[in-house]
């Protein structure tokens, strides 16, 4: 058992950094962090889409009607999602994360006085932890539209007519952006926080379930698309112990999420459908399996494929030049001041 929660070198030099805070305070001060990077992160999106509702004339036709009391908050609400999600401010809210990115590392390096190889940020490994973590994201996604399209829950379209390649290129880099930061957010800085003073599993647990609550404001949202968020950090967690960097898991992220908007056309989290090369229907009786409106993050075939991964995460073993034994042989670092 001891094994599978085996700290690796990132830990350790974390640790020897900054013994961090006690448990409450740590989530204290994360929740804190959390919530004022997502406000700072949110006003690109909330300023353009101001500008970009004052100025479409069936917006504005729409918000008259409800100060009118013509259609219910509901219904106003349906249709100020199904506007802020279409594809160009979907693009600002994916490039808008690299501010969550920017101010993370900042809190890490310079209030936690963190190195940025114990957030994972290891030069030697970087691109090809990146290119394995690429191909893993997208074949993990992959299965689950598998398992969709085996048991009826996926319907296979084919190919999007007239395909717009410079948006999806730039839905790449948006995605390329997006998965980054909520890894440098939730398992970068929270997860090894959290293992300074707490037991590995229980930073795990905690990191993971966090990532899972911060998706229950997306629409179409249910229990076991919580759930199976969680199960994702959760997979993501045992993946930084196994390799002991941080480049795997953030290509592992945005690679799953632009596969699964982009290349399968499905909706990434319940934000809808966007520009994609191939489309595939849902099968209404099946949302069980596919998730329904939420997007397959929100069904059993999800489920099933992270479980399986995680299992196979924990029997691997972890990558040899990163293991540290926290009884023989102790890191010790500087003090960044003393730099």
């Amino acid at each position: 058992m001891k094994k599978l929660f085996q700290k690796t070198k990132m830990f350790a030099e974390a640790k020897a950094q900054s013994e961090g805070h006690n448990f409450f305070a740590e989530i204290v001060i994360f929740f804190l962090v959390f919530l004022v990077i997502s406000i700072v992160e949110s006003i690109p999106s909330i300023v353009a889409g101001i500008v970009g509702m004052m100025s479409d004339q069936h917006m504005i036709e729409v918000v008259d009607q409800f100060n009118k009391g013509i259609i219910t908050y509901e219904e106003y609400t349906k249709e100020v999602t199904a506007f802020e999600t279409q594809g160009s401010f979907m693009l600002i809210s994916l490039f808008s994360t690299a501010i969550c990115t920017i101010l993370t590392i900042v809190f890490c390096r310079f209030i936690e006085k963190r190195r940025l190889s114990t957030m994972g940020f290891r030069k030697n490994t970087a691109l090809p932890e990146y290119l394995v973590g690429a191909v893993i994201g997208s074949v993990m996604f992959s299965l689950a539209v598998g398992l969709c399209l085996l048991t009826g829950a996926l319907e296979f379209e084919g190919a999007v007519n007239n395909i717009e390649w410079g948006v999806i290129g730039l839905f790449f880099v948006g995605y390329l952006i997006q998965g980054m930061s909520e890894e440098v957010m939730f398992r970068g800085y929270f997860f090894v926080s959290l293992s300074r003073r707490s037991h590995i599993a229980l930073a795990v647990f905690l990191s993971s379930l966090a990532f899972g609550c911060a998706h229950l404001g997306n629409p179409g949202v249910t229990a076991l698309a919580v759930i199976n968020i969680t199960l994702f950090g959760a997979f993501e967690a045992f993946y930084i112990m196994k390799r002991g960097n941080l480049w795997g898991v953030c290509a592992i992220h945005s690679l799953w999420n632009f596969i699964q908007g982009n290349f399968y056309g499905i909706s990434v989290s319940g934000l809808g459908e966007t520009d994609s090369i191939f489309r595939m229907k849902m099968v209404e009786e099946k949302s069980l399996i596919n998730g329904g409106d939420f997007g397959l993050e929100g069904g059993l075939a999800v489920t099933v494929v992270l479980v399986v991964c995680i299992a196979a995460i924990m029997l691997t073993k972890t990558k040899a030049s990163e293991v540290y034994d926290e009884e023989n042989a102790p890191i010790v670092l500087p003090a960044i001041d003393g730099e």
